[in-house]
């Protein structure tokens, strides 16, 4: 299974985003988003004391055909400078 997601906020309002989307995903994508979630929450809290935004890109992939479940994950995090409004 697949999921992927994109963000752009501030890191607090990213964070609130990322745990919602547990909440939308079901069976092996849930499984597999919810595996990296603490991790995606942990970077994203990394990007602090900036009033900026930043821009949050992942995604990950998996099958469970074997004793280990095999998985891919991509991030990308940035700062996005500029006005947020």
């Amino acid at each position: 299974m697949s999921w992927s997601v994109q963000f752009v906020g501030k890191p607090e309002k990213v964070v609130e985003a990322l745990i919602a989307q547990s909440e939308k995903l079901s069976r092996e994508s849930k499984a597999e988003f919810d595996a990296a979630l603490p991790h995606l929450v942990a970077l994203v809290n990394e990007n602090y004391g900036f009033d900026y935004a930043v821009k949050l890109v992942a995604s990950g992939h998996g099958y469970a055909g074997t004793d280990k479940p095999n998985r891919q994950l991509t991030v990308s995090i940035e700062l996005v400078y500029g006005l947020l409004v």
